[in-house]
């Protein structure tokens, strides 16, 4: 593959097949000509207007056929296992300008049929260009880039390929108005394809001395591996979220395989990464997970946190490696009790709330309390050393008048349930235990 210098190098392979092709047939009626690489704009025209020959690399555009060739370069812990390529397209604008009645015209036509010819750069014409000259009475000449070498262009795995790109009008006079140039014959042609890969150094695996235990092989199994398609509150398909307590629902296919299964929950945000028990549900197609109160697990305050937490299922067999399958989120709400839970009209009211999971300390700035329409910043916020206990959380409440009030303590964005399964059948209703009553 090729370096750095790669794109000057075909500039420079270009400009010298066309000047050695032009000096190749006699074109002394026109007097002396030139070929050049540079910018159009700086080139004098009109009454200082020369004989010339201009390569000037106007775009670059990666090449659709290799872009995708290659591995990605960085593993999980982005370190480098690969040096892909960067494949490049070139696209040149060729332009002749003459001192005289069709000359540029002669110039244009002379370089149109040398690119015709000459298709492609050989690894022989790149060398002859790129490489260090002879030395002179034992002294190296430097080559055309100094010190620095683009000879590792010839030996880049694909040939350098030249083709005539025929412009319309309209982008012709696009592309010359953007260089602010006086427009001159001209023709573009793209040069394709350029490698540019870096030497850096890159992980290598082990090669593989066994398939498995006894060389084996790979074990295949008929079942199809389980799916993890929803997961919801299992008390309703109309609550948005779990509060710890509650039984989530997990929906999926293939389930049913002789395998060890468990619920893995993990929250980024506040790195917290849990296992759970699986049991079964009223489907084939359906699991349960229980998510344990502070009675149930005296750590459970602390261990869990409000947040978007993402799903899946681990599978575990005999003889194989633990896999997990595709994730879905679900959101953890807090559960709330407050006090007092009622109040005069017009009193200012020290309201306490309890929240459980305990908050952590990046989530203190984005707590509010939800309260008649408005939002309350707590006055304090007390989470306690016993990881049992929940966090306490004290809001002044300005009197209201009279009414019932429901109670949302919001956490991260996520509100906590003031509702309730009561009746019968069961229905949605709001919890008096999360109501401020004022009268």
């Amino acid at each position: 593959m090729s370096g750095a210098l790669a794109i000057a190098g075909v500039t420079a392979a270009l400009k010298d097949l066309l000047n050695d092709g032009l000096l190749n047939h006699d074109l002394s009626p026109l007097g002396s000509f030139s070929v050049t690489a540079q910018a159009p704009d700086r080139i004098n025209t009109g009454n200082n207007e020369t004989n010339l020959l201009n390569v000037f690399l106007y775009q670059v555009t990666p090449n659709l056929g290799w872009r995708n060739a290659d591995l990605p370069s960085r593993d999980g812990r982005g370190q480098r296992t690969s040096n892909p390529p960067l494949a490049l397209d070139l696209h040149y604008l060729v332009t002749a300008y003459g001192t005289q009645d069709l000359n540029a015209e002669i110039l244009l036509g002379y370089a149109m049929q040398l690119l015709h010819e000459t298709p492609m750069l050989t690894r022989q014409q790149l060398r002859t260009v790129l490489g260090a000259p002879p030395p002179v009475d034992g002294d190296v000449v430097p080559g055309i880039f100094g010190t620095l070498s683009a000879e590792d262009l010839a030996d880049q795995v694909e040939l350098i390929k030249i083709a005539p790109n025929y412009l319309g009008a309209d982008e012709l006079s696009k592309l010359w108005t953007a260089m602010q140039a006086r427009w001159r014959p001209s023709m573009v042609y793209i040069v394709s394809v350029v490698l540019i890969q870096a030497n850096g150094p890159v992980r290598a695996p082990l090669p593989v001395l066994q398939r498995g235990p006894g060389d084996r092989g790979p074990t295949a199994l008929a079942a199809p591996a389980p799916v993890l398609q929803a997961v919801r509150n299992a008390l309703s398909p109309l609550w948005p979220a779990l509060q710890l307590g509650d039984d989530a629902l997990l929906v999926g296919s293939g389930l049913q395989r002789e395998a060890t299964l468990s619920a893995a929950f993990d929250c980024g945000r506040l790195g917290i990464t849990l296992e759970r028990p699986l049991t079964a549900g009223n489907t084939p197609a359906e699991r349960r997970v229980h998510l344990p109160t502070v009675t149930e697990d005296g750590n459970a305050a602390a261990d869990w946190g409000i947040g978007v937490y993402t799903v899946s299922l681990r599978v575990t067999q005999a003889g194989q490696p633990t896999w997990s399958t595709n994730a879905v989120p679900i959101a953890l709400a807090p559960r709330i009790s407050a006090s007092p839970l009622n109040a005069a009209p017009g009193d200012p009211i020290d309201l306490v709330v309890d929240c459980v999971p305990r908050l952590r300390p990046l989530q203190h700035a984005g707590v509010r309390l939800l309260l008649a329409g408005g939002e309350l910043v707590p006055a304090s916020i007390d989470t306690p050393g016993d990881p049992a206990q929940p966090t306490r959380l004290h809001f002044n409440v300005p009197g209201q008048a009279a009414g019932a009030f429901v109670l949302r303590l919001r956490v991260d964005g996520i509100d906590s349930l003031p509702v309730r399964l009561g009746g019968t059948p069961p229905r949605p209703e709001f919890d008096p235990g999360q109501t401020l009553q004022v009268a």
